[in-house]
Order: C-alpha cells, then sequence, then structure tokens
C-alpha cells in the first residue's frame, strides 16, 4: 500500500518468480502474515514501545506475561457479578423505606445476574465507559456507585460514566426495572446529569 511504502516486497529470496500453489499456499500466507503484522510495523512497534518505556521503568514488564498485558490494557470481558457486586456502593436519592431500597437492589442485581455476557458488557459500558471490569479494584477509580432516584416509572435510567455512575429512578416492579434498563443500555446514549 502506498501509505506503507508502496513497491513489492519478497517474501522469501527470490519469491517474485515463485508460484503459490496449493503445496506452498501454508508457507506463503504465514510469510504474508508474518510481514505485514511484524515486519511493515517495526518502526510503529518501536515508537510505541519507546513511548511506554519513556513513562515506566524498562524491567517493569519483564514478569507479565501476555495475558497479563492483555488484561492491564483490556480489563476482564466476561463481567462477573459478584465482582461488580463488592465494587459497587449505592447511594439514595429517593427518601423511601429501608425495606423498599433493599428490595430494589436485589431486584437490581437479580436482573444483572440474568443477562447475557454482551448484555453484562452494555451495561458496564453504559455505566463507566469502559465494556470490562479492570483487572483489579485499583483499576477502578472511581469505583461504581448506582444512585437511587425518586420514584419514577417513566424516564430512562442515565449514567455519568467520568465517575462511573449509574441513576436509576425507583421503579415500581422489577419488570419496569429490566425493560427500563434493558432499553438504556442498548440505546448506547449517556444521558449526563
Amino acid at each position: 500500500m502506498k501509505e506503507e511504502g508502496g513497491g513489492s516486497v519478497e517474501l522469501i529470496p527470490g519469491g517474485k518468480e515463485v508460484q503459490v500453489t496449493s503445496q506452498n499456499l501454508f508457507d506463503y500466507i504465514r510469510r504474508y502474515t508474518e510481514y505485514r503484522l511484524i515486519k511493515a510495523q517495526e518502526k510503529a512497534l518501536e515508537a510505541i514501545r519507546d513511548g511506554v518505556f519513556d513513562v515506566l521503568p524498562d524491567n517493569c514488564m519483564q514478569s507479565l506475561t501476555a495475558e497479563d498485558l492483555r488484561l492491564l490494557l483490556n480489563g476482564v470481558g466476561d463481567i462477573n457479578v459478584s465482582t461488580l457486586i463488592s465494587y459497587t456502593t449505592f447511594n439514595d436519592e429517593s427518601s423511601e423505606g429501608s425495606d423498599k431500597l433493599l428490595k430494589f437492589k436485589r431486584w437490581f442485581w437479580s436482573i444483572v445476574e440474568k443477562m447475557n455476557t454482551l448484555e453484562r458488557q452494555d451495561l458496564v459500558y453504559f455505566w463507566t465507559g469502559s465494556p470490562a471490569l479492570p483487572a483489579s479494584e485499583e483499576g477502578f477509580q472511581p469505583l461504581p456507585s448506582v444512585t437511587i432516584r425518586p420514584a419514577d416509572d417513566t424516564h430512562l435510567p442515565t449514567a455519568n460514566t467520568c465517575i462511573s455512575r449509574l441513576y436509576i429512578p425507583l421503579y415500581s416492579s422489577k419488570s419496569i426495572l429490566r425493560s427500563k434498563l434493558l432499553l438504556a443500555i442498548k440505546s448506547k446514549n449517556f444521558g449526563f446529569v
């Protein structure tokens, strides 16, 4: 490609003269992929490495595996509800009794537990701006919170991703909570409040 310098590159000595056949196809694909993903990107990869080590000490990643680095960069894709529960605090703006609030929290977590993987990722994305949980609690700053708003069955939940806060009206039933929550997270809009 022009952006990559253009021209042709021989993947093996004399490669220009070698026909790709069913016998050497796998070798060609392996060499082509290695060239496109690694060799052609050497300058960019070196710049990334130099940038990282400009900020971090040279030896800080020596004991990390590839999976450790992936988790640090991307977080945990499979949302563990127990972990999310342990990170989350609730705030009350509803002025309702503690029994009603406890029942509402149970509804909320019951709904989250029954969500499929994609719905949980959508919820966490709607709530925090990231589709994954960090690898540890220290990576979650600020910790997620839920603010229970006054009773209102008409409005959708909203979120402030900057502070990982979900605002949910105190809905009158679990089914309304479920439908409003799913509608809000599928919209991919954040209602900054």
